[in-house]
C-alpha cells in the first residue's frame, strides 16, 4: 500500500498511516455483548484441558479455571456481594486472586485491586492509607491474603465496622501449594539467599547461611500464623478463610450480568497524587476492546505456551495485559506472588518460560546475570517490556543475547497507561523500530496535540518536508475508561473531530508511517526499576517541608546494583560546614519524618542516592536545569539508602556514605 495516499489532511488521527500495517478486515470495532468471563470462556471453547494456571507446580486447567470462578461466583452472591457493589482486594499474584476477579465479574461487582506491598514498616500509617481507600472507594466487601490483614487492615478493624463492613475474605498463598509446591518454595528462599551472598566461597558458611535462611523463613510463617489465628479471635468483625466459605457454600444459582458498560474493575496508577494513587475504574467493554485489539494486533500468543505473571493485579498493564491476554490466548499463567526484584533472572532459570512481560530495567539486566550464562533460552518465543523505555544499545545487547542463549524472540514494547487498561501501541515486526513504541492498537487512535494548551485539545499536523511530527500524545478508544468515580471526575476528556479523547501528558513524535517514539514527560515523572512511577513534584514538595533543606530536585539515575532506574535526590541545604555524620543525619532525618512518617508517601519514593550540594544548576532562565542534573554522573560524594525489599515487602532501611561503608569492612 503506498503510504503517501494516507497523507491526506496531515493530522495522523485523522488520516491514521498506522492502519497500513493492518489487515482492514480485522480492524472493526468490537460491540461486545457479555462480560469479561463469559468473554474468556468463549475464546476457549475447545481449549478446556489445556494448563491455564501453574503455581508452584500445582496446575489448574482451564475447565477448572472456569468452575472456580463460577464457584466463587456463587460464594460471593451468597455473601450478599451486590452489582456495583465494590470488593476491595490487597492480593498477590496467586490463582485464588484471579478466579474470585472472574467470579466477581459475573455477578457485576466491581474488583478493586490495591498495593498489597506496605509502603512504609509502620503499620499503624499503612492501615490509615488502607481506611482512606476504603471511605473514598466505598468498598464494601475486603479481600486480603492473611498477612496483609495483620498489617494493613488489623489496626482498623473498628473504622471498618463502623463503615458497615462486617466481613474480612482471607487467603493464604500456601493454601493453594501442594506439598511439592512448598518445597519448592522454600528452595527459593535458598536460592535467593545464594544469589544474595554470591561472594560466599565457604562451602560450610554458605551451606550454614542458607539453613538459617530456611529456619528463619519456616519461623515467620509459624509467628504469622499464629498471630493471624489470634487477630482472628479478637476481631469485631467476621474473618474468615475463603476455603471456609466454599465449603459453606449451598446455594447453585446467580444472575449473570452480561452489560458491557458494568464496571469490573478498578486499579491504581503507580505513582500517587496527594493522598491516594489514583483510582483507574474499568468495564466489561474496556477490557474485551482491549484484548480485541491485541488479538487483532498479532499480540496474543499460542495455545498451550507458559508465560510469567509477575506484574501485579493492581496494575492494569497487570491485570489485563500480564494475566488475561495470556487467559484469552490459551496460555498458561505462571503465578509469581514474591520474587527479588534484583533477581528477576532467577525466574527464567527456574521456570524456563515462553513469555515474559517485565519492565524495561528487568529485561535489560537479563545479560548480565552469570547464573544465566550457559541456560538454554530456546523455550523463549516472545519478550515483552512496557512502562518506560529502552535505549537502542540496550535492545540489541538484548537481542544478541536472546540469540545466543537459543532464542529467536527479539525485544517487543507495548506502550500505554492505566487509564486504556494498559497498553495502547505495540512494535514488532516492520514497525518494531529502535526506541519505537510503535503503532496504535487497531481500535486506537492517536492524535499530536500542542503540550501548551491545556483546556482544549489543539492538533498539530505535518507540514511539508516535516518527516517527524512532535507534541502530546492523546488516545482515543473504548478500551479508555470514562474517568468517573463515584461521581468524580477523575480523568477529564476531551472532544476533537467528533471523538473523546483523553490526555496522556507524554510527548511523543510520529513519524509519516504512524510509527512513535516516546520522548519525555511533560511532569518529569519517570519508572523505577519495578516500574513503580516517580512524579518528582510531588517528592520534592515533601521534602522542601524540612527545616534544613534550601533547595530540592529528583532525578533519575542507572543504579548498578539494583539494575535499573532510580530516584536520586539533589539537596542544597541551609547549613555548611558540615560534616558527613551531620549530612548522614539530616538524610535520615528526611528520609523517615517527610516519607515514611507521612502517611501521604510511599517507601518506593525514598531516593536510593543522595547528593548535598553547595548550589543547582541553572538553565539560561535562570531556574534550576533539570536535565543538567539528570545528565550528572555519580562521583561518590552520594550518601546511600539501601531498603531491602522484594515486590511483596518492605524490610530494613540502611542510610550510609559508600566510602566509609568500604573503610569499615577492609578493617
Amino acid at each position: 500500500m503506498n503510504n503517501e495516499s494516507r497523507i491526506k489532511t496531515g493530522y495522523p488521527h485523522l488520516d491514521k498511516p498506522w492502519l497500513q500495517f493492518y489487515d482492514e478486515k480485522l480492524i472493526s470495532s468490537p460491540d461486545p455483548k457479555t462480560n469479561v468471563t463469559e468473554y474468556l470462556k468463549m475464546k476457549n471453547q475447545g481449549r478446556g484441558n489445556l494448563i491455564a494456571s501453574s503455581f508452584y507446580g500445582k496446575e489448574t486447567s482451564f475447565n477448572e479455571l472456569f468452575n472456580k470462578a463460577d464457584i466463587a461466583a456463587k460464594v460471593l452472591n451468597e455473601l450478599g456481594v451486590q452489582k456495583g457493589e465494590v470488593i476491595m482486594n490487597l492480593v498477590p499474584n496467586i490463582p485464588a486472586s484471579g478466579e474470585i476477579w472472574l467470579g466477581a465479574t459475573e455477578i457485576g461487582a466491581i474488583s478493586d485491586f490495591i498495593d498489597p506491598r506496605p509502603d512504609t514498616m509502620d503499620v499503624k500509617a499503612n492501615a490509615k492509607k488502607v481506611l482512606e481507600l476504603v471511605k473514598y472507594e466505598q468498598a464494601k466487601y475486603i479481600i486480603a491474603l492473611d498477612k496483609c490483614y495483620l498489617g494493613m487492615l488489623k489496626p482498623i478493624e473498628r473504622e471498618l465496622k463502623n463503615l458497615g463492613i462486617s466481613t474480612i475474605i482471607t487467603l493464604n498463598a500456601s493454601d493453594a501449594m501442594n506439598l511439592q509446591g512448598k518445597v519448592s518454595y522454600l528452595k527459593d528462599v535458598i536460592a535467593y539467599n545464594d544469589l544474595r551472598n554470591a561472594k560466599i566461597t565457604d562451602a560450610s558458611v554458605e551451606k550454614l547461611k542458607n539453613y538459617q535462611a530456611i529456619l528463619e523463613k519456616l519461623k515467620a510463617m509459624k509467628k504469622e500464623n499464629k498471630a493471624y489465628e489470634e487477630a482472628v479471635k479478637s476481631s469485631p468483625l467476621r474473618v474468615v478463610k475463603y476455603e471456609e466459605l466454599v465449603k459453606e457454600c449451598t446455594h447453585t444459582y446467580y444472575v449473570k450480568n452480561v452489560d458491557p458498560e458494568q464496571a469490573t474493575y478498578i486499579g491504581h496508577t503507580s505513582g500517587t497524587s496527594g493522598a491516594r494513587p489514583k483510582p483507574i475504574i474499568l468495564t466489561n467493554k474496556n477490557g474485551i476492546s482491549t484484548l480485541e485489539q491485541l488479538i487483532k494486533g498479532d499480540v496474543a500468543f499460542k495455545p498451550g505456551e507458559k508465560a510469567l505473571h509477575v506484574l501485579p493485579f493492581f496494575a492494569p498493564f497487570g491485570a489485563y495485559d500480564n494475566y488475561l491476554l495470556n487467559l484469552v490466548s490459551g496460555a498458561t499463567n505462571i503465578d509469581v506472588p514474591e520474587f527479588e526484584i534484583s533477581e528477576f533472572g532467577y525466574l527464567l532459570k527456574k521456570y524456563h518460560p515462553n513469555i515474559i512481560m517485565a519492565t524495561p530495567a528487568w529485561i535489560a539486566a537479563l545479560p548480565n546475570y552469570k547464573y544465566l550464562k550457559d541456560v538454554d533460552l530456546s523455550c523463549l518465543s516472545t519478550v515483552i517490556y512496557g512502562g518506560d523505555s529502552m535505549t537502542a544499545k540496550d535492545e540489541e545487547k538484548v537481542n544478541e543475547w536472546l540469540r545466543a542463549h537459543g532464542s529467536k524472540a527479539e525485544v517487543e514494547k507495548g506502550y500505554g497507561m492505566s487509564e486504556f487498561c494498559g497498553c495502547g501501541t505495540y512494535a514488532q515486526g516492520k514497525y518494531n523500530q529502535a526506541e519505537s513504541i510503535g503503532i496504535p492498537l487497531p481500535n486506537t487512535t492517536i492524535a499530536i496535540v500542542d503540550p501548551n494548551v491545556e483546556d482544549k485539545l489543539v492538533p498539530l499536523k505535518f507540514e511539508e518536508g516535516m518527516e517527524m511530527l512532535e507534541g502530546e500524545c492523546a488516545v482515543s478508544s473504548d478500551a479508555v475508561t470514562n474517568g468517573i468515580v463515584h461521581g468524580d471526575i477523575i480523568i477529564p476528556h476531551f472532544e476533537l473531530d467528533g471523538n473523546s479523547y483523553i490526555r496522556t501528558r507524554d510527548i511523543v513524535q510520529i513519524d509519516r508511517n504512524g510509527i512513535l517514539y516516546h520522548k519525555d514527560r511533560k511532569d518529569r515523572s519517570f519508572a523505577r526499576v519495578d516500574g513503580y512511577k516517580i512524579k518528582p513534584h510531588e517528592i520534592e514538595a515533601e521534602i522542601e517541608k524540612n527545616s534544613h533543606v534550601k533547595y530540592v530536585r529528583i532525578t533519575p539515575y542507572f543504579d548498578e546494583a539494583r539494575r535499573g532506574i532510580m530516584p536520586i535526590c539533589h539537596l542544597v541545604l541551609n547549613e555548611s560546614d558540615l560534616s558527613d555524620e551531620e549530612k548522614i543525619e539530616i538524610v535520615k532525618e528526611i528520609v523517615y519524618k517527610q516519607i515514611i512518617d507521612n502517611h501521604d508517601m510511599s517507601s518506593r519514593q525514598i531516593p536510593a542516592k543522595f547528593k548535598i550540594r553547595e548550589n543547582m544548576p541553572l538553565s539560561k532562565n535562570s531556574k534550576i536545569d533539570f536535565n543538567a542534573l539528570a545528565k550528572e554522573p555519580l562521583d561518590g560524594s552520594e550518601i546511600c539508602v539501601d531498603v531491602k525489599e522484594t515486590n511483596l515487602t518492605v524490610e530494613n532501611i540502611n542510610i550510609y556514605k559508600k566510602q566509609e561503608l568500604t573503610r569499615k569492612l577492609k578493617k
